[in-house]
């Protein structure tokens, strides 16, 4: 079997490409389809097909009423059974649509998307995919969602990984009144109690606050096992999802006497730009002959640039480092395992958990069955051999993020 990935881009036209779990970007939307589907009727053609029969239908009508037996009147009631059958032969869209709040360089979500199609695929369901044109746009969502909107009875229900909650709560919960299928939400969440949702809404996800909670608990447990005394920590982090740096910079200075935490928030989950601050703050140091004994980056993307970055330069500010990231991605998790870089864990958000948990949720609301409002996933670490605590043991020992 095949796998075909469409992707509609702007001007009408269309790319393409096929493999067996392959994922592009191109362009806004991507829909990921089997070559097995049912032929669907393009709208075009539908529109022409039932359009005609209902003018057919009117003209006998009046031809029939005006030249009497010029034409039959019966031609009259077959236009409309012609017309109905081509309306109710059509087959129906059964698709579920993804929208994200990023895509670009985003390994995690493309792992998060294949996974999610392997899982409605076998429910006979097809995967639609809206990205935007720039990551973390608001305006770009808001343009999606109304599309979605417009073609609703295309779809059987959704998930929606938003961008800017603050300032786009009030269209997500219009959004989810004028959809009228269920929706499952993702990534942030929408409010912080079940009731705020819609009644035809929910969330399935890791928690920002968590995942950070959890960096900061490793780290802290570092700094004691080696005995680091006033450790200097470099966080890397984005504006988007401020809760993980917020969350592990409350556990170190809860637990780490002495600590100073310096947050550089502006790297936009971008691995050049988690390279340039890197850099920037290590240079910083030299100058002021001090010492950086750890970074925390809130996702892997970034905290490979930071390898990157300590690789680059020779710098006795950061002779005895450790890197520790967010995400779990296939090429940090290599590199921890091979224990010979400063990337020591990462905190990994199960994409193919978080894929079968979501479904779970979305396929019990379709159904009318009773649906948890909110599912919160509990994030575990993946750590470098030699790492003086065992992986299980902090997953569960440790407890969630402050409040």
């Amino acid at each position: 079997m095949r796998d075909e990935v469409r992707a509609d881009r702007p001007g009408g036209q269309l790319a393409e490409a096929s493999s067996g779990s392959s994922i592009v970007q191109a362009g806004r939307d991507v829909r990921i389809i089997h070559k097995q589907n049912a032929y669907r009727w393009p709208r075009a053609e539908s529109a022409v097909l039932i359009g005609g029969a209902a003018v057919a239908g009117g003209l006998a009508l009046l031809y029939g009423g005006l030249q009497g037996p010029t034409v039959p009147v019966w031609m009259a009631p077959l236009a409309v059974v012609v017309s109905v059958a081509v309306a109710l032969l059509r087959p129906r869209g059964k698709r579920v649509f993804l929208v994200t709040s990023a895509f670009r360089q985003k390994y995690w979500l493309a792992g998060l998307v294949q996974h999610m199609h392997g899982v409605l695929d076998r429910n006979g369901l097809d995967l639609v995919l809206k990205t935007p044109d720039r990551d973390y746009d608001a305006a770009a969502q808001a343009h999606h969602l109304r599309r979605l909107v417009q073609s609703r009875r295309d779809y059987v229900g959704g998930f929606v990984l938003a961008t800017e909650v603050p300032r786009m709560r009030s269209e997500l919960v219009e959004f989810c009144a004028e959809i009228r299928v269920p929706v499952v939400f993702s990534d942030i969440e929408l409010f912080d109690e079940a009731a705020g949702y819609p009644s035809n809404a929910a969330f399935v996800g890791y928690l920002s606050a968590d995942l950070g909670a959890l960096a900061g608990h490793w780290l802290a447990d570092h700094f004691t096992r080696h005995g680091v005394q006033c450790p200097e920590v470099l966080i890397v982090a984005s504006r988007e999802h401020q809760d993980r740096q917020r969350s592990c910079a409350e556990v170190l200075r809860a637990r780490v006497n002495g600590i100073s935490i310096t947050v550089e928030d502006g790297c936009a989950f971008q691995r050049s730009r988690a390279y340039d601050a890197v850099q920037s703050h290590v240079s910083g140091l030299d100058v002021r002959q001090g010492r950086l004994d750890a970074v925390f980056c809130t996702n892997d993307e970034m905290a490979l640039g930071a390898v990157d970055a300590l690789h680059a330069i020779d710098s006795p500010a950061t002779g005895d480092i450790v890197i520790i990231g967010v995400d779990g991605v296939p090429e940090a998790r290599a590199l921890i395992d091979s224990g010979t870089s400063p990337l020591r864990a990462t905190v990994v958000q199960d994409s193919h958990r978080l894929a079968e948990s979501a479904i779970h949720v979305l396929t019990r609301m379709r159904r009318g069955r009773v649906a948890p409002k909110r599912t919160v996933l509990r994030p575990e670490l993946h750590e470098a051999p030699g790492e003086a605590s065992m992986r299980s043991r902090i997953a569960t020992s440790y407890p969630r993020a402050p409040g």
